[in-house]
Formats: C-alpha cells, sequence, structure tokens
C-alpha cells in the first residue's frame, strides 16, 4: 500500500508525487466502497509529474510541489469522481481524511482542525482532532474533506511526528491548481483575486518597494499589526496600482509564483507576501454588497444566504479595491463592519477619498473587530453562568463577588450593542469613534476580570461538590463498617450517621458542616478520627 489518492475524473487520480515514487512507475489503483470494481492499471499523466522541492537558493520558500495525477487504464463510472472545492482554509475548521494506514487497507477515518499555512506554496497544517488521531504513513494524497460542505478542498501531503507534537499537512484546492492547472475543471468555487485585479507581472522588479514592502507586511499579519487599514491609489499613480495588483496576485495560492524557477532578477524578499495569506481580493466597484455577501458565503462554504455572516466568525483576510466608486456606499460600510466585528482583517483601497474620510472607515472596522471579540469573550462566560447556577444549586457557599461579576457582563453587552449603534451613524467622526475605542479600552478590562471572578467561583464550587461526593462515600464506607461490627441497633451512632446524611444529601450541601458531621460518625464507628482532605469555605 503506497498511499491514497482522490478521483476527479473517471479516468484521473490526484495524488501525491512522493507516493508513486518515479514517474515512470506503473500502480495499481483500488476503488475501496466500489463492491466488484477490482484494481485498476494506472501510470503518471504526461506533464504532471511535480516532486517536491525545498528552499530555493538563499530565499527559503519552504517545500512546494509533491503533486501529481495518475491516468487508469480503465476508466470508471462518472458517479464515482468527485469534485475539488476552492475554499477558505481557515483557521480550525474542521476536516476529514481517510487514509490506509499499515494493515488496514480498507483505511480509517481521521478528523482535524486547520491551523496556519506553512511552506513555499500555501500549505497549511492540520491539528489532530483527538490526539489518537494523527495522520501516519498512508494518508499521502488522501482527500481533505471540509466537515461543513462535505466536500474535497485538498489532499494530505505529510505528517511530522516529534517533540512532543504529531501534526499533519495539506496541499489546499488553489496550490493544487497552480501546480497543476488542468484540475481546475475538476473544481468548483470562486478564485479568491477578481480579474480586474490580477497582476501580469510575475517575478518582475516592484514600481514601488516601500509600498510593496508595506502591503507584504499587512497581509503577513501577526502581533501589532492593525485588524484593519487604508490606502489611497489614485489612477494617476500606475505604479503604486501595479504595486498592489503583483502583491495580491503573489499572496494567492493559485496564481503565485513565489517559489517558482525564474530567469529574471527576484523580488527582495520583504516585498512578498506569505503565499495563502489573502482569502478574498474583491473589486467593490463592480459589485453590490449582496454579490459581495455571497462571495463571502461561499468562500467560508456557507449556506442560507448572507444572514449567516452574522452568526458566524470569519477568520479571513479580505482586500477591498474602489471602495470609494461602490454603487452602495452605506450598504458596502455595513457589509465590510460586519465581516470586522466577526473577526475578518480588511485593506480598503481608495481611488480619491481624502484622508479623514479614510481615517473614519478605519477606525469604524477597527471599533467593530474589538466589539466582536468582545462581544465573543462576554458569550465565553455563558456556559460558566450556567455552571454556576448548578454547582450552587448543589453547595452552599459565598458567590456574591462572581453574581457581582454577572451583573457587570450583562450590563457590557448592552454597551456593546450600544457602541455599535453609535459606530453605525450617518455623521459619525474620527474624533467620535476615537472616543468609543477609549471607553473600549475599559470594558475590555472590566470583562477579563469579570471573567476571572466567575470562573474562580466555579472552581471553588466544582471543589466543594468533589469534597461532597468523597464525604458521600466516606459516610457509606463507616456505615458499613458499623453495620459489620455492631450486634444491634446503635441509637446515638444511627442519630450521628442520621445527621451527617442529612447535611449531605440536603441541597445546597453546607460542605464544612457536613465534613464535620461524617468526621463525627467514623470517629463513634472507628474510635478514632476522620482525616479529611479539608476544603475551606468560599
Amino acid at each position: 500500500m503506497l498511499g491514497a489518492g482522490v478521483l476527479v475524473s473517471p479516468d484521473t487520480v490526484l495524488t501525491c508525487a512522493h507516493v508513486v515514487g518515479t514517474p515512470d512507475r506503473p500502480v495499481l489503483v483500488d476503488l475501496v466502497g466500489v463492491p466488484g470494481a477490482g484494481a485498476v492499471r494506472a501510470r503518471v499523466d504526461a506533464g504532471s509529474w511535480v516532486p517536491e522541492r525545498g528552499d530555493h537558493g538563499d530565499q527559503g520558500f519552504g517545500p512546494t510541489g509533491d503533486l501529481t495525477l495518475l491516468r487508469l487504464e480503465r476508466p470508471q463510472p462518472p458517479g464515482r469522481a468527485t469534485r475539488l472545492r476552492r475554499l477558505s482554509p481557515s483557521w480550525d475548521r474542521r476536516v476529514g481524511m481517510y487514509g490506509f494506514p499499515e494493515e488496514l487497507d480498507q483505511g480509517i477515518y481521521l478528523r482535524g482542525r486547520l491551523a496556519g499555512g506553512t511552506g513555499g506554496d500555501g500549505r497549511v497544517q492540520i491539528f489532530p482532532e483527538e490526539p489518537a488521531e494523527w495522520v501516519r504513513p498512508g494518508f499521502s494524497g488522501a482527500g481533505v474533506t471540509d466537515q461543513l460542505t462535505g466536500q474535497v478542498i485538498g489532499i494530505v501531503v505529510s505528517a511530522y511526528v516529534g517533540q512532543g507534537l504529531r501534526l499533519s499537512f495539506m496541499i489546499p484546492t488553489e496550490t493544487v491548481i497552480h501546480h497543476l492547472p488542468e484540475v481546475e475543471r475538476w473544481t468548483d468555487g470562486d478564485s479568491v483575486v477578481d480579474r480586474a485585479l490580477v497582476s501580469t507581472a510575475g517575478d518582475e522588479p516592484v514600481e514601488d518597494p516601500a509600498f510593496a514592502a508595506w502591503l507584504a507586511g499587512w497581509l503577513r499579519g501577526g502581533a501589532g499589526v492593525p485588524p484593519a487599514e487604508a490606502v489611497l491609489v489614485e489612477p494617476a499613480a500606475p505604479a503604486r496600482s501595479l504595486t498592489l495588483r503583483r502583491a495580491l496576485t503573489q499572496a494567492d495560492r493559485e496564481l503565485s509564483t513565489t517559489g517558482r524557477a525564474t530567469t529574471g532578477r527576484r523580488p527582495e524578499p520583504d516585498t512578498l507576501p506569505p503565499v495563502g495569506s489573502l482569502d478574498l481580493a474583491v473589486d467593490a466597484s463592480r459589485q453590490t454588497p449582496a454579490e459581495l455577501a455571497e462571495r463571502v458565503c461561499r468562500r467560508m462554504g456557507l449556506d442560507g444566504g448572507p444572514e449567516r455572516l452574522a452568526v458566524t466568525v470569519l477568520p479571513l483576510t479580505v482586500v477591498v479595491d474602489g471602495v470609494d466608486r461602490a454603487p452602495d456606499p452605506a450598504g458596502l460600510a455595513e457589509l465590510l463592519e460586519l465581516l470586522a466585528e466577526q473577526g475578518s482583517r480588511l485593506l480598503l483601497v481608495f481611488h480619491a477619498a481624502d484622508s479623514e474620510t479614510r481615517r473614519v472607515a478605519v477606525a469604524a472596522l477597527r471599533l467593530r473587530h474589538r466589539l466582536g471579540q468582545l462581544a465573543r469573550r462576554l458569550e465565553e462566560t455563558l456556559p460558566l453562568e450556567a455552571r454556576l447556577h448548578e454547582r450552587y444549586r448543589q453547595v452552599r457557599a459565598d458567590i456574591r463577588r462572581a453574581t457581582d461579576a454577572l451583573t457587570t457582563v450583562h450590563a457590557l453587552r448592552r454597551l456593546v450593542s450600544r457602541q455599535r449603534r453609535e459606530c453605525s451613524v450617518p455623521d459619525r467622526t474620527a474624533a467620535g469613534l476615537d472616543r468609543l475605542h477609549e471607553e473600549l479600552d475599559g470594558y475590555e478590562g472590566e470583562a477579563r476580570k469579570a471573567a476571572a471572578r466567575i470562573e474562580e467561583a466555579v472552581t471553588r464550587l466544582d471543589a466543594l461538590v468533589v469534597r461532597r461526593d468523597e464525604l458521600r462515600g466516606r459516610l457509606g464506607a463507616a456505615q458499613a463498617r458499623a453495620r459489620a461490627v455492631c450486634d444491634g441497633e446503635d441509637l446515638p451512632l444511627a442519630h450521628a450517621y442520621a445527621a451527617a446524611h442529612e447535611l449531605l444529601w440536603r441541597a445546597p450541601c453546607d460542605v464544612p458542616a457536613a465534613e464535620r458531621a461524617v468526621a463525627a460518625y467514623v470517629l463513634a464507628v472507628t474510635g478514632r478520627p476522620d482525616e479529611p482532605a479539608g476544603v475551606s469555605t468560599p
């Protein structure tokens, strides 16, 4: 068993080059799960051999390639093939893989979550859903299926086991098309970059190196990089426009020339954005907000229309060109602010707007981004609130600090709604938005303190419940011992047991009082003091 693959057409299998080994090696393809299909002979299709390459020169682009197509000698019925899907391999997206490790020729299914991109052509890291569900030899070439849509969004390429880590990596669909353009005919989904924003400059030196380095840094992201920015690219400044289009093209897994062999002079590394650092680049002057919303939904694999955007985390990096030429500026602003609140990073490209207009747009996006983070942090306290009340019904404790914190959380939710409304007023100004940002600083601090107090109270209540259950077990063991050694009824002992039992099964339980009662009963039974673990009253 060499590995796995994806039947993308009746006579074509997509897999990794290292699975086959050499381009002239014949292989047998088993269609697992197809009764009576039998093995089919196959060879590497001419012109589709893309072996893995490592670092290129001193540029350090990382591994690329490792793909091939196999041509079957006997085509299969069309219904057995599957189509690939362009889909944003966003952080924490759930996926599944079906591979064939040693001694499991019928295969096994593993689950994982997508993490950050890696590699010169935009490979994506996969964390196992559970520690035991790690990819091992026999999974290379396996289709990576998005659990939300059920569609194949790439193939497994490699695994890493060491230093306490068990990781795997996938080649997304766009990267497959980058190396094997013929695969596009078996692919669904929109391209990342609108055609009007695609560059044909390739690896030629950029016209505006400083702007190129800034764009590459923003697309790279990381600590200290704002989630929203705006730039002015005037039609009368073609160098800046060409530089922008080149950055967008190089950041797209499907279109990028980064890492390819070239006869020309390579651009400076700091002017090249990471491959795969862009999820969507749209020309807002040619699309309505509703059309853009549909684009985002398709890119995320969301069904149900644009209303899903308001209830879905959207960890996307989006560049919007021609913001000030949009057919519906107000509708576009509303959509972009929603994307920012749901977690997207946004670069707005204006063609003629003044600096105050750009500053207001960016301030609003950054505020909504922060409001979204705060709203999600507050939502995370809901399970804690439910657990707090559940535990408080079971054991007695002083939780006034926690209930005060819950009051703060509910107040902060109302303040988030108020700030969202004030952020969206038609006559908003940069100064007004700056004031809201300053207010938000305090809200974020209060949210952190409130969450910490609630978590602390839940932890103490959990410990009390555990101790109560331990005491119930201790009381039962002592009662069994008393029955074994006592010939008749011992009324004082029975009263001591009843007192402890009443305290332990009364809700809410006074755990310290119950602990003293159990200790007294154990002493009466054994003649020596109990040895409780001890739990202080919260």
